[in-house]
């Protein structure tokens, strides 16, 4: 078993995601029985956060949930899948964050309240990093709680020697000054797209991304492509990664996993370089189970996932 001597702080969200599922949508007015119900903890904070964990690294959750029997399931969640909630704030006056998921053969749709995720503060933040943060630990953020607390938060962790890791993810125009608080940053090939503003069907998008983020003082990017594996890319240029051929079942925390593998092994120690494999194993792994959190692998998963795909 490998030890991991730095910390991982993880600042972002926390829900209760409630997914019904039917063969079809409900037209407008209409009631309509469900086919199945499922009440499952999510957010990509608490997602990353428990990919993470799985993985032997102390991490650490920083935010917000409500007093209400979902934050306690949330709470409860994150406990059994060894994340450190000590500083998860639980809030009397907020409910937590909820997601209604609607699922169909050939659709969805998705209302979501962000409840206490709204409240994340970076004097919640700096008080955490102040306190036990430590050169060379690392921070990891997303987007599902206020940009403003993001870009204070990755400020302060680069201040203190920490790497840092954004995942703008939903994606959203960001503060032209957060990119030099970022080590390294993993989109998805849409969230890119949307942030950059280059078509993702030109024919050299990835150099185009990668570069566009480089020069604004991004060290290391990360686009992952779903079924299509993963690109890196530095100042130096860019490498392919090539995903694993696994049976899909579902799609949902896969690209947590891999954000969270990645964040798990720097940590470590390892160089992004020497960590796309391990989190590619990670991400297909993790689109083998039904679910987010509970699909995520731990440590001897992958180890034995690459084994035997590496053979």
């Amino acid at each position: 078993m490998c030890t991991y001597m730095n910390n991982l702080f993880i600042v972002g969200s926390m829900n209760i995601d409630l997914i019904f599922s039917a063969k079809r949508i409900p037209k407008v007015g209409e009631t309509m029985q469900s086919d199945s119900f499922d009440m499952l903890s999510g957010g990509k904070g608490a997602n990353q956060a428990v990919a993470s964990a799985l993985l032997n690294t102390s991490s650490y959750m920083i935010g917000n949930v409500g007093d209400d029997l979902f934050g306690k399931i949330i709470l409860d969640e994150l406990k059994n899948r060894m994340v450190i909630t000590d500083y998860i704030n639980v809030s009397k006056k907020t409910s937590s964050g909820v997601a209604c998921i609607l699922l169909s053969d050939e659709d969805n749709r998705i209302i979501l309240d962000q409840g206490a995720n709204a409240k994340t503060s970076f004097s919640q933040v700096n008080k955490v990093l102040s306190k036990i943060a430590k050169k060379n630990d690392v921070f990891l953020a997303q987007l599902e709680v206020p940009v403003e607390t993001v870009k204070k938060s990755l400020e302060k962790a680069k201040n203190l020697g920490l790497k840092t890791i954004l995942n703008p993810a939903p994606a959203q125009v960001l503060p032209e000054e957060i990119y030099k608080y970022v080590d390294i940053i993993i989109p998805n090939e849409i969230e890119a797209e949307m942030i950059t503003g280059i078509n993702s069907n030109s024919i050299h998008f990835n150099k185009h991304v990668v570069d566009y983020f480089i020069n604004k003082g991004v060290k290391e990017v990360i686009i992952t492509r779903g079924c299509n594996g993963s690109v890196y890319g530095d100042s130096h240029g860019l490498i392919m990664i090539r995903p694993f051929k696994v049976k899909v079942v579902d799609t949902t925390g896969a690209g947590d996993a891999f954000v969270g593998a990645i964040a798990s092994k720097v940590a470590s120690g390892s160089s992004v370089k020497e960590s796309l494999t391990f989190a590619t194993a990670a991400s297909a792994l993790a689109v083998t189970k039904f679910g987010a959190q509970a699909s995520m692998p731990n440590l001897k998963d992958i180890e034995d996932f690459l084994s035997r795909k590496l053979e």
